[in-house]
């Protein structure tokens, strides 16, 4: 008998029960609330010895409200959005010193939810899935904030040591979540981030970039072509040593808009305002700090999609 529960059958059945719970069980909606929330996690000493590796810093210009509500729209995106894990997942660069009575939740693929201990890890450190519902449900109380890189995936395709091309023309649903909440626009810039690693952007109509294209449509991944540091060797896959510093803007006051009261057509009017006011917060923000954070940059913002 005992033989036979720890046999591999017993192991298969196992896994198939814990697959059925995160995905279509309670489990599920693990990704999509504040439980389970280990903050002691984001004070490991790893993340103190990364941001020092990075010279990771976090520069507030504006108070915020403990009380308030808050989507964190941040840019660029670059490959992996380091500055949103050391900045906002961690305590490397000192957030909740700086912002005391705000819990930032970064929001990520539903599908890193879907993977077995991925999913254990994300939760661990206050991520939860960038799905509507679930960013709704993180907005509820008061001072909580969603961290967003919405240029994502699709970003990352386009991302050049020392350019800023942007993934935002079309991107307006953290605006949406914000309207629908009441929530606050923070922008949010991250100078260094597409310094991290260097990119090798195909051609439009290669068959790599055709790949690529594919993949984000699909799988909502992209395969960006990249190499960075390595730690016996020149190239890896560690980001290079490059200053890390994310500039966290002033607020921008919203006011809650339910779309069935005010009708599709005046929401969505609502949203187009509310995310141009976005963006040329977003473009100050930047022209405030580029010459001092990004002195020897290749280019300015560049809204690429």
């Amino acid at each position: 008998m005992i033989a036979a529960l720890t046999g591999p059958w017993w192991i298969a059945a196992l896994l198939a029960g814990y697959m059925f719970w995160i995905l279509w069980g309670p489990g599920k909606r693990a990704a999509e609330n504040e439980a389970p929330y280990h903050a002691p996690w984001r004070h490991l000493p790893v993340w103190h010895l990364m941001g020092d590796y990075l010279s990771a810093r976090l520069i507030k210009t504006a108070e915020l409200d403990p009380q308030g509500r808050y989507v964190f729209a941040a840019y660029p995106h670059g490959i992996s959005a380091i500055s949103g894990w050391v900045c906002f997942a961690t305590e490397a660069a000192g957030f909740s010193r700086l912002f005391p009575g705000i819990r930032p939740w970064c929001m990520t693929l539903a599908s890193n939810f879907k993977c077995p201990g991925v999913r254990e890890y994300c939760l661990m450190y206050g991520l939860r899935s960038c799905e509507k519902r679930s960013c709704i449900n993180m907005l509820k109380k008061p001072g909580s904030a969603i961290v967003l890189y919405p240029g994502g995936a699709a970003e990352a395709l386009v991302a050049e040591l020392g350019m800023f091309n942007l993934v935002l023309k079309r991107r307006k649903g953290f605006v949406r979540i914000a309207l629908q909440t009441g929530a606050s626009i923070v922008p949010i810039f991250g100078f260094g981030e597409t310094d991290l690693f260097e990119t090798y952007v195909p051609a439009p109509h290669s068959t790599m970039a055709k790949f690529q294209r594919l993949s984000h449509k699909y799988w909502g991944t992209s395969q960006p072509i990249f190499k960075g540091s390595g730690i016996f060797t020149d190239s890896g896959l560690l980001p290079f040593r490059s200053p890390l510093t994310t500039v966290v803007g002033a607020p921008i006051p919203v006011t809650k808009l339910d779309p069935k009261e005010v009708g599709e057509a005046a929401f969505n009017q609502a949203v187009d305002e509310l995310h141009q006011k976005y963006i040329i917060a977003l473009q100050k923000l930047f022209d405030d700090w580029k010459d001092q954070l990004a002195p020897n940059r290749k280019g300015d913002i560049v809204l690429a999609a």
